[in-house]
């Protein structure tokens, strides 16, 4: 028997198909202003099922069906966007495959912005929905200062409400944050003896507990019938792409250490197809770009520097410059910042939509870089965070790449340490449909000003 939570989850889903399918029949009514020639709905028809299980597939790499409490409203819509647009596209590839040339073509792009505008609507009467008859779960974050003060900071501007953090613990020494129910801890009796007390659904485990800590936690909410959230450390990360498997009558984990080889053929092969299929699309674009850099400042169009990728290997990454030239004579390597002088004007403008990054589809070509894996650092940074994180190291285990987990989920002023916990989650669970994913989710990201600063 479905519980008031799948059947809401449900709801989700046959809304999400209805109100795909009605604005295509809202665009055909803006197209003949009411009066619809059969012939041409006809084809819409025949498609409807195409339509409805393509999109489904959509919204699901766009992540819109993940926890609604992990995200948070500009996320679902500028997934909308992206969705949008490639809905109508596939639409139209799909009508020339089907010979259904009766399909108008206005109609297709008369459907982009109804859908962006009836889906958006749409998500956020469901979200208002859930959030009134879903019980909000009740919370406790337990860790370090900082792990602690970041977690909710994440929590408060990235989720739409869902959690009601009713205490938070800290280790003992450390400075009390300015929260309601803030109290410290000073081993793991003082530990189960506050949440014991708690009236809590969830717990979160912050930064900086020990293993003896985060197993006794995970005990009292066993017992307790809790749920657990936490924050990996680099052993957890490891374990994330363990396969169980079984030795005999004896239960093992067989951990993945970052080396995938069977998918490095087929990850190669849509790396190359992929690559020269956007250089070919965008090939005048970036004749375009080249032509306003030049009038724009002196110096060279694309900008070569050393940048580390697998196995610690350099390589001279391509990008269309945005500085001014030689840049660095006088400082030396240095990070860019928001309002950074050095940036040209025209720089400022391709930064903000990455198109500065284009080039560097012909270090893909070469084999120097992917599609999707770690940015490559330069030399002179990865041996200060090298020295910083000793886990840093482990990001090279696999190739660089021009987009990523820490670009799509993360900010360019995100913690280096976080930014090194998505790198290495990509690395231990790298796919087909992850790099997919990533990739979608890039286009998103380059709509958002704020991640995309």
């Amino acid at each position: 028997m479905l519980n008031k939570e799948n059947l809401i989850k449900a709801l989700k889903i046959i809304g999400d198909m209805l109100f795909v399918n009605l604005s295509f029949v809202i665009a055909f009514y803006i197209r003949y202003l009411g009066d619809i020639p059969e012939k041409n709905f006809s084809v819409y028809i025949e498609l409807i099922p195409y339509i409805t299980v393509s999109s489904l597939i959509l919204l699901y790499l766009y992540n819109l069906y993940a926890n609604p409490l992990h995200q948070n409203s500009s996320d679902i819509f500028y997934s909308f966007i992206p969705v949008s647009v490639i809905i109508a596209a596939f639409t139209t590839v799909l009508s020339y495959f089907v010979y259904a040339f009766a399909f108008p073509r206005s109609v297709l792009l008369i459907v982009i912005p109804v859908l962006i505008l009836v889906m958006v609507c749409w998500r956020y009467l469901y979200l208002a929905v859930e959030k009134k008859y879903l019980q909000l779960g009740k919370a406790v974050i337990i860790g370090e200062a900082g792990g602690v003060e970041k977690l909710l900071k994440n929590i408060e501007e990235n989720t739409i409400g869902g959690y009601d953090i009713v205490s938070v613990l800290i280790r003992n020494g450390d400075k009390l944050i300015e929260y309601p129910g803030c109290d410290s801890f000073r081993d793991i009796t003082d530990i189960r003896n506050i949440i014991d007390s708690l009236d809590v659904d969830i717990v979160f485990l912050a930064n900086g507990l020990t293993e003896k800590e985060k197993k006794e936690v995970f005990h009292i909410s066993l017992e307790q019938d809790w749920s657990v959230i936490l924050v990996p450390d680099f052993y957890e990360i490891m374990l994330s792409g363990a396969v169980l498997e079984n030795i005999g009558e004896i239960p093992v984990y067989e951990v993945n250490l970052l080396n995938n080889h069977k998918t490095e053929m087929l990850k190669r092969g849509f790396d190359i197809v992929f690559s020269l299929l956007v250089l070919f699309i965008t090939l005048p674009l970036m004749l375009f770009v080249a032509l306003l850099i030049k009038l724009d400042s002196r110096g060279p169009v694309l900008f070569k520097q050393p940048r580390v990728s697998k196995e610690g290997s350099s390589f001279n990454v391509y990008k269309f410059r945005t500085m001014v030239d030689n840049a660095e004579a006088r400082t030396g390597p240095v990070l860019s910042g928001e309002n950074d002088r050095r940036i040209t004007r025209i720089g400022r403008v391709l930064r903000k939509v990455r198109i500065d990054e284009l080039p560097q589809l012909f270090n893909v070509l070469k084999g120097d870089m992917s599609l999707i894996g770690p940015r490559p650092e330069r030399p002179f940074f990865v041996s200060q965070y090298e020295k910083k994180l000793p886990e840093y190291k482990y990001r090279h285990r696999v190739k660089s790449g021009i987009t990523g987990m820490a670009q799509v989920y993360g900010y360019y002023s995100t913690d280096p340490q976080d930014k090194l916990r998505m790198d290495l989650l990509y690395a231990n669970k790298s796919s087909f449909l992850l790099d997919l994913k990533i990739i979608l989710q890039t286009i998103k990201v380059m709509l958002m000003k704020k991640k995309s600063s």
